[in-house]
């Protein structure tokens, strides 16, 4: 399984063992408040690490667990997976980039470096030709970080709660 590296952060396949970090960041309302799927239940979040982990061992690919390189900490999520179609999407399944940081990860540009990576691994080490983001629509950091990447707004849910927006990116 492939570990990225950037400047800043390490990007490692998610573990088993990973498990106790990701309850407690998906119980974190301030992580969770900015995300689709809003706080979850330890049990939510222990199937939620679960799919994660199956995903990489069903496509070799999936969520790296993002840590700062100096100190090894926890920092967040980034990776691709596959989408399920989304209620009311027209565009249909995607490989989506998915990502999440803890608050005091946030507003230093990780989430943009630590992206990039995944693209640029997604573009180059597993050749694929597109990638998607669907974020909240409510979510103008993430919005700005999509469009810094290079990802274009194609879709705009309607009469969906909470109402999200999806970006592409296709690899020449």
């Amino acid at each position: 399984m492939t570990i990225l590296r950037t400047e800043r952060l390490i990007l490692r396949p998610v573990r088993t063992e990973d498990m106790p970090s990701f309850i407690a960041f998906y119980a974190d309302p301030q992580v969770m408040s900015v995300r689709k799927y809003g706080v979850l239940d330890r049990e939510t979040a222990q199937a939620h690490v679960q799919v994660m982990l199956d995903h990489w061992e069903n496509h070799g690919y999936g969520m790296w667990v993002v840590t700062d390189i100096s100190d090894g900490s926890f920092a967040g999520e980034c990776g691709i997976r596959w989408q399920e179609d989304s209620p009311g999407d027209p565009d249909g399944p995607d490989i989506e980039l998915s990502y999440g940081l803890s608050p005091l990860f946030r507003q230093r540009g990780l989430a943009t470096e630590a992206a990039r990576a995944v693209i640029d691994h997604a573009r180059v080490g597993l050749k694929l030709g597109r990638i998607a983001a669907v974020a909240r629509a409510d979510n103008s950091i993430s919005h700005r970080i999509l469009e810094k990447l290079g990802m274009t707004l194609i879709w705009r849910s309607e009469g969906r709660e909470p109402p999200l927006v999806k970006y592409a990116l296709e690899f020449g």
